[in-house]
């Protein structure tokens, strides 16, 4: 047996369980003899048999659950990769000042105490929704797409509790916006959560944001 060992650039890594998930995925191949995921350098190092498996088949069953293989870096692509990943890093800062910047708004007017001191229309529940939606939506995309491919195969990560959980308390604040007389006639106060799914989101995000930072400079120093 010919064994072959290659290294493939993952994109969409953000904590341990995705990188159980990869392994776990790749190793399944017939004809792949080991896979080791490093978090750290977005690498995935994969021992195999050519004769029964190739580079897109071990793509394919990365993809399957939920993230990306890049195509493999040569001296002249190394600079476009590092752009690239500049960009994620600056989108990333974006969505975290625009979800914590809405967030905090939406704490200031819902917040038990600190809401007395804060204007009549950041206390407006449809305001609130308003505010709301681009960071449950845009920002909060990106657990979205990790979330969707993931529960189709039966696997979940820390991506698919952030969706889910964001979404049920959005998801009830909006109800609670829109029909209150509902949750009134079962003896409920009408309180939105929109606080709760915003501020996760960006604390999520900021999070993310100083692990690429890291990432971005452990690369370089390897």
């Amino acid at each position: 047996m010919t064994e072959v060992k290659k290294t493939f650039s993952v994109k969409g890594m953000h904590c341990a369980s995705c990188v159980q998930l990869i392994e776990k995925a790749v190793s399944k191949l017939d004809g792949v003899i080991s896979c080791n995921v490093n978090l750290a350098t977005e690498k995935a190092t994969v021992s195999f048999d050519p004769q029964k498996v190739n580079d897109e088949k071990i793509s394919s069953a990365v993809s399957s659950v939920g993230y990306e293989v890049l195509k493999e870096e040569t001296q002249e692509k190394e600079s476009l990769e590092k752009e690239r990943k500049q960009k994620e890093l600056e989108d990333l800062k974006i969505k975290v000042i625009v979800s914590l910047t809405l967030g905090s708004l939406i704490l200031f007017g819902s917040f038990p105490l600190i809401m007395n001191y804060a204007p009549a229309f950041l206390q407006n529940f449809f305001v609130q929704l308003i505010l709301a939606i681009p960071v449950q939506f845009w920002a909060g995309l990106t657990f979205y797409r990790a979330t969707i491919p993931a529960l189709r195969h039966r696997t979940a990560n820390m991506d698919t509790l952030v969706a889910i959980g964001t979404t049920v308390a959005f998801s009830y604040s909006a109800f609670v916006t829109i029909f209150p007389q509902v949750i009134q006639a079962i003896g409920i106060k009408p309180e939105p959560y929109f606080d709760v799914a915003t501020i996760i989101i960006g604390l999520i995000l900021l999070g993310r944001y100083f692990e690429a930072k890291a990432k971005a400079g452990t690369s370089e120093a390897i």
